[in-house]
Protein backbone atom coordinates (compact mmCIF):
# COMPACT_ATOMS: atom_id res chain seq x y z
CA UNK A 1 0.00 0.00 0.00
CA UNK A 2 2.49 2.57 0.88
CA UNK A 3 4.14 1.88 -2.63
CA UNK A 4 0.70 3.00 -3.85
CA UNK A 5 0.91 5.74 -2.20
CA UNK A 6 3.97 6.89 -3.17
CA UNK A 7 2.88 6.21 -7.11
CA UNK A 8 -0.25 8.65 -5.90
CA UNK A 9 1.74 11.49 -4.94
CA UNK A 10 4.13 11.43 -7.96
CA UNK A 11 1.18 11.28 -10.13
CA UNK A 12 -0.58 14.36 -8.20
CA UNK A 13 2.92 16.23 -8.37
CA UNK A 14 3.06 15.74 -12.06
CA UNK A 15 -0.01 16.75 -13.24
CA UNK A 16 0.46 19.99 -11.14
CA UNK A 17 3.75 20.59 -12.51
CA UNK A 18 2.01 20.60 -15.87
CA UNK A 19 -1.01 22.65 -14.76
CA UNK A 20 1.55 25.02 -13.63
CA UNK A 21 3.01 25.75 -17.50
CA UNK A 22 0.02 25.86 -18.29
CA UNK A 23 -1.00 29.22 -16.96
CA UNK A 24 0.60 29.78 -19.90
CA UNK A 25 -2.65 30.17 -21.90
CA UNK A 26 -4.68 31.95 -18.84
CA UNK A 27 -5.16 34.96 -20.31
CA UNK A 28 -5.33 38.06 -17.11
CA UNK A 29 -8.32 40.66 -17.75
CA UNK A 30 -11.88 40.56 -17.65
CA UNK A 31 -12.25 37.50 -15.33
CA UNK A 32 -15.30 35.08 -14.75
CA UNK A 33 -14.90 32.58 -12.39
CA UNK A 34 -18.19 30.38 -13.22
CA UNK A 35 -16.56 27.93 -15.43
CA UNK A 36 -14.07 26.63 -13.40
CA UNK A 37 -12.68 23.00 -11.99
CA UNK A 38 -12.85 23.45 -8.23
CA UNK A 39 -9.35 22.86 -8.01
CA UNK A 40 -8.02 25.62 -10.18
CA UNK A 41 -8.63 29.91 -8.99
CA UNK A 42 -7.32 30.93 -11.99
CA UNK A 43 -10.10 32.33 -14.41
CA UNK A 44 -10.74 31.49 -17.78
CA UNK A 45 -11.15 34.21 -20.45
CA UNK A 46 -14.63 36.20 -20.62
CA UNK A 47 -15.12 37.73 -24.00
CA UNK A 48 -16.65 41.51 -24.02
CA UNK A 49 -19.59 42.31 -26.02
CA UNK A 50 -22.41 39.93 -26.42
CA UNK A 51 -20.62 37.18 -28.26
CA UNK A 52 -22.53 34.28 -29.75
CA UNK A 53 -20.47 32.11 -31.43
CA UNK A 54 -16.75 31.84 -31.27
CA UNK A 55 -14.79 29.64 -34.28
CA UNK A 56 -11.65 28.83 -33.42
CA UNK A 57 -8.55 27.21 -35.40
CA UNK A 58 -5.20 26.23 -34.50
CA UNK A 59 -2.39 25.36 -36.71
CA UNK A 60 1.74 24.92 -36.77
CA UNK A 61 3.14 27.10 -38.63
CA UNK A 62 4.12 26.50 -42.18
CA UNK A 63 7.37 24.72 -42.79
CA UNK A 64 9.94 25.74 -45.66
CA UNK A 65 7.84 23.93 -47.90
CA UNK A 66 4.84 26.56 -46.83
CA UNK A 67 2.97 23.18 -45.26
CA UNK A 68 1.12 23.48 -41.85
CA UNK A 69 0.13 20.79 -39.83
CA UNK A 70 -4.00 21.55 -38.12
CA UNK A 71 -4.03 21.16 -34.68
CA UNK A 72 -8.35 21.59 -33.77
CA UNK A 73 -11.19 23.38 -34.25
CA UNK A 74 -12.85 24.39 -31.32
CA UNK A 75 -16.23 26.25 -31.43
CA UNK A 76 -17.34 28.19 -28.28
CA UNK A 77 -21.13 28.84 -28.28
CA UNK A 78 -22.76 31.58 -25.37
CA UNK A 79 -26.21 32.59 -24.55
CA UNK A 80 -27.50 35.86 -24.87
CA UNK A 81 -26.53 36.73 -21.04
CA UNK A 82 -23.30 36.09 -22.09
CA UNK A 83 -22.84 32.42 -20.27
CA UNK A 84 -20.63 29.62 -21.92
CA UNK A 85 -23.05 27.20 -23.23
CA UNK A 86 -21.05 24.25 -24.94
CA UNK A 87 -17.60 23.74 -26.11
CA UNK A 88 -17.41 21.42 -29.46
CA UNK A 89 -13.89 20.18 -31.03
CA UNK A 90 -13.66 19.09 -34.37
CA UNK A 91 -11.11 16.92 -36.04
CA UNK A 92 -9.36 17.98 -39.49
CA UNK A 93 -11.79 15.92 -41.52
CA UNK A 94 -14.77 17.96 -40.30
CA UNK A 95 -15.55 15.08 -37.46
CA UNK A 96 -17.06 16.12 -34.04
CA UNK A 97 -14.37 15.22 -31.46
CA UNK A 98 -14.71 15.75 -27.53
CA UNK A 99 -17.32 18.57 -26.70
CA UNK A 100 -18.54 20.32 -22.89
CA UNK A 101 -22.20 21.35 -22.37
CA UNK A 102 -23.13 23.32 -19.17
CA UNK A 103 -26.17 23.89 -17.64
CA UNK A 104 -26.59 27.17 -15.37
CA UNK A 105 -29.83 27.88 -12.77
CA UNK A 106 -29.93 31.66 -11.84
CA UNK A 107 -26.65 32.20 -13.35
CA UNK A 108 -24.63 29.81 -11.73
CA UNK A 109 -23.76 26.46 -13.17
CA UNK A 110 -24.76 23.27 -11.72
CA UNK A 111 -24.11 20.58 -14.47
CA UNK A 112 -21.01 20.38 -16.73
CA UNK A 113 -21.51 17.07 -19.67
CA UNK A 114 -18.40 15.62 -21.63
CA UNK A 115 -19.33 13.80 -24.30
CA UNK A 116 -16.59 11.56 -26.33
CA UNK A 117 -17.43 9.91 -29.93
CA UNK A 118 -16.80 6.58 -28.95
CA UNK A 119 -18.64 6.64 -25.46
CA UNK A 120 -22.16 6.02 -25.31
CA UNK A 121 -23.13 7.86 -22.37
CA UNK A 122 -21.29 10.94 -20.94
CA UNK A 123 -18.87 11.60 -17.93
CA UNK A 124 -20.75 14.38 -15.44
CA UNK A 125 -19.62 17.30 -13.00
CA UNK A 126 -22.42 18.34 -10.58
CA UNK A 127 -21.67 21.89 -8.83
CA UNK A 128 -23.69 22.50 -5.22
CA UNK A 129 -23.55 26.49 -4.08
CA UNK A 130 -23.67 28.34 -1.26
CA UNK A 131 -26.11 30.71 -0.92
CA UNK A 132 -23.92 33.37 -2.16
CA UNK A 133 -23.04 31.22 -5.30
CA UNK A 134 -19.49 30.37 -4.48
CA UNK A 135 -18.87 26.99 -5.40
CA UNK A 136 -18.88 24.81 -2.37
CA UNK A 137 -18.95 21.07 -4.05
CA UNK A 138 -18.30 19.18 -7.04
CA UNK A 139 -18.60 15.49 -7.83
CA UNK A 140 -17.68 13.79 -11.18
CA UNK A 141 -19.92 11.18 -12.50
CA UNK A 142 -18.02 8.86 -15.04
CA UNK A 143 -19.76 7.48 -17.94
CA UNK A 144 -20.64 4.07 -16.53
CA UNK A 145 -22.38 5.76 -13.95
CA UNK A 146 -19.71 5.66 -11.15
CA UNK A 147 -18.54 8.29 -8.88
CA UNK A 148 -15.39 9.38 -9.41
CA UNK A 149 -14.19 11.70 -7.13
CA UNK A 150 -15.51 14.75 -4.66
CA UNK A 151 -13.83 18.31 -4.47
CA UNK A 152 -15.06 20.49 -1.32
CA UNK A 153 -13.78 24.21 -0.81
CA UNK A 154 -13.97 26.35 2.52
CA UNK A 155 -13.75 30.25 2.19
CA UNK A 156 -12.73 33.02 4.07
CA UNK A 157 -14.62 35.82 5.38
CA UNK A 158 -13.76 37.93 2.07
CA UNK A 159 -15.06 35.14 -0.33
CA UNK A 160 -11.86 34.11 -1.34
CA UNK A 161 -11.19 30.06 -1.44
CA UNK A 162 -8.50 28.92 0.79
CA UNK A 163 -8.96 25.17 1.09
CA UNK A 164 -10.30 22.70 -1.98
CA UNK A 165 -9.98 19.26 -0.65
CA UNK A 166 -10.38 16.21 -2.84
CA UNK A 167 -12.60 12.85 -1.93
CA UNK A 168 -11.88 9.68 -4.30
CA UNK A 169 -14.16 7.03 -4.98
CA UNK A 170 -10.93 4.60 -5.32
CA UNK A 171 -9.75 5.07 -1.89
CA UNK A 172 -13.31 4.75 -0.39
CA UNK A 173 -14.08 8.31 -0.03
CA UNK A 174 -10.55 8.91 1.85
CA UNK A 175 -8.80 12.57 1.23
CA UNK A 176 -6.44 11.76 -1.04
CA UNK A 177 -5.49 15.59 -1.75
CA UNK A 178 -5.45 19.05 -0.92
CA UNK A 179 -4.84 22.21 -1.68
CA UNK A 180 -4.35 25.42 0.24
CA UNK A 181 -4.31 29.17 -1.23
CA UNK A 182 -2.66 32.13 0.45
CA UNK A 183 -3.17 36.02 -0.53
CA UNK A 184 -1.05 39.36 -0.69
CA UNK A 185 -2.40 42.71 0.89
CA UNK A 186 -3.43 43.58 -2.03
CA UNK A 187 -5.91 40.33 -2.50
CA UNK A 188 -4.03 39.18 -4.89
CA UNK A 189 -3.15 35.20 -4.86
CA UNK A 190 0.17 34.96 -3.19
CA UNK A 191 0.89 31.40 -2.44
CA UNK A 192 -0.34 27.54 -2.97
CA UNK A 193 0.33 24.46 -1.68
CA UNK A 194 -0.56 20.72 -2.01
CA UNK A 195 -0.90 17.93 0.58
CA UNK A 196 -1.40 14.55 0.19
CA UNK A 197 -3.11 11.50 1.61
CA UNK A 198 -1.15 11.63 4.75
CA UNK A 199 -0.81 15.75 5.12
CA UNK A 200 2.48 15.29 3.55
CA UNK A 201 3.44 18.52 1.24
CA UNK A 202 3.75 17.81 -2.40
CA UNK A 203 4.23 21.16 -3.53
CA UNK A 204 4.48 24.84 -2.92
CA UNK A 205 3.90 27.67 -5.17
CA UNK A 206 4.28 31.50 -5.02
CA UNK A 207 3.19 34.22 -7.07
CA UNK A 208 4.59 37.96 -7.85
CA UNK A 209 2.89 40.97 -9.50
CA UNK A 210 3.23 44.17 -10.60
CA UNK A 211 2.05 47.27 -10.05
CA UNK A 212 -1.20 46.65 -12.55
CA UNK A 213 -1.98 43.13 -10.37
CA UNK A 214 -0.56 41.19 -13.21
CA UNK A 215 1.03 38.18 -12.77
CA UNK A 216 5.16 38.04 -13.46
CA UNK A 217 6.45 35.44 -11.92
CA UNK A 218 5.45 32.24 -10.30
CA UNK A 219 8.29 29.99 -8.68
CA UNK A 220 7.18 26.00 -7.81
CA UNK A 221 9.40 24.00 -5.42
CA UNK A 222 9.41 20.52 -4.23
CA UNK A 223 8.51 18.71 -1.27
CA UNK A 224 11.98 19.59 0.11
CA UNK A 225 11.52 23.09 -0.58
CA UNK A 226 14.00 23.54 -3.13
CA UNK A 227 13.38 25.36 -6.29
CA UNK A 228 11.98 23.36 -9.65
CA UNK A 229 10.79 25.68 -12.11
CA UNK A 230 10.66 29.61 -12.58
CA UNK A 231 8.32 31.70 -15.19
CA UNK A 232 8.65 35.63 -15.56
CA UNK A 233 5.57 36.99 -17.76
CA UNK A 234 5.79 40.13 -20.05
CA UNK A 235 2.45 41.61 -21.19
CA UNK A 236 0.96 43.91 -23.88
CA UNK A 237 -0.65 46.91 -23.07
CA UNK A 238 -4.66 45.12 -23.09
CA UNK A 239 -3.03 42.46 -20.87
CA UNK A 240 -1.76 39.37 -22.68
CA UNK A 241 1.14 38.02 -22.72
CA UNK A 242 4.06 38.83 -25.25
CA UNK A 243 6.88 36.91 -23.80
CA UNK A 244 7.28 33.80 -21.26
CA UNK A 245 10.77 32.60 -20.20
CA UNK A 246 11.08 29.31 -18.19
CA UNK A 247 14.32 28.98 -15.83
CA UNK A 248 15.20 25.49 -14.00
CA UNK A 249 16.77 24.90 -10.73
CA UNK A 250 20.39 26.50 -11.81
CA UNK A 251 18.15 29.41 -12.96
CA UNK A 252 19.06 28.48 -16.54
CA UNK A 253 16.86 29.48 -19.35
CA UNK A 254 14.90 26.23 -20.86
CA UNK A 255 12.51 27.62 -22.75
CA UNK A 256 11.22 30.86 -24.13
CA UNK A 257 7.94 31.47 -26.10
CA UNK A 258 6.78 34.76 -27.68
CA UNK A 259 3.15 35.66 -28.27
CA UNK A 260 1.69 38.47 -31.38
CA UNK A 261 -1.77 39.67 -31.20
CA UNK A 262 -4.59 41.40 -33.21
CA UNK A 263 -8.00 41.97 -31.52
CA UNK A 264 -11.61 42.91 -33.36
CA UNK A 265 -13.46 46.54 -33.13
CA UNK A 266 -14.42 45.37 -29.52
CA UNK A 267 -11.36 44.44 -28.20
CA UNK A 268 -11.40 40.25 -28.30
CA UNK A 269 -8.70 38.73 -30.04
CA UNK A 270 -9.10 37.04 -33.47
CA UNK A 271 -5.83 35.80 -34.09
CA UNK A 272 -2.39 34.64 -32.37
CA UNK A 273 1.03 33.26 -32.81
CA UNK A 274 3.23 31.71 -30.48
CA UNK A 275 6.84 31.20 -31.35
CA UNK A 276 9.97 29.90 -29.69
CA UNK A 277 13.17 31.40 -29.22
CA UNK A 278 15.18 28.88 -29.78
CA UNK A 279 18.36 29.77 -28.04
CA UNK A 280 16.60 31.14 -24.57
CA UNK A 281 17.38 34.62 -24.79
CA UNK A 282 15.77 37.95 -26.10
CA UNK A 283 18.03 38.23 -29.06
CA UNK A 284 18.05 34.32 -30.36
CA UNK A 285 15.81 33.26 -33.57
CA UNK A 286 12.16 33.22 -32.63
CA UNK A 287 10.85 30.01 -34.40
CA UNK A 288 7.03 30.37 -35.27
CA UNK A 289 5.42 27.19 -33.14
CA UNK A 290 1.49 27.70 -34.03
CA UNK A 291 -1.04 30.14 -35.49
CA UNK A 292 -4.93 30.65 -33.68
CA UNK A 293 -7.29 32.46 -35.76
CA UNK A 294 -10.82 33.09 -34.35
CA UNK A 295 -14.16 34.15 -35.99
CA UNK A 296 -16.31 35.73 -33.44
CA UNK A 297 -19.94 36.45 -34.11
CA UNK A 298 -22.19 38.74 -32.07
CA UNK A 299 -25.92 38.26 -31.15
CA UNK A 300 -27.47 41.80 -32.70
Amino acid sequence: MPDVKKQLAIIIFLSLLAEFAVLAETIPGKQDYRYQWPVSIFPVEQPYGNVKNIIETAYTMADDNGNREFKYELILRYSEDGLLMAEEYYNKDGSPGNSIEYSYEDGLLVLKTQRHPEVINPDREIFTHMPDGRIMMAEKIFSTGNYGWRFQNSYDNNGRIILTSKFDRYWKWKLVYSRMFGYNERGLLSSTEGFGMESELLWRDEYFYDDEDRLVKSVKYNPQDELVVSIFNEYDERGNYTRREFFDATDSSFAVYSYGWDYDDMGNWIAKVIGREVEGSRSAYLVPDSMISRVIEYYE
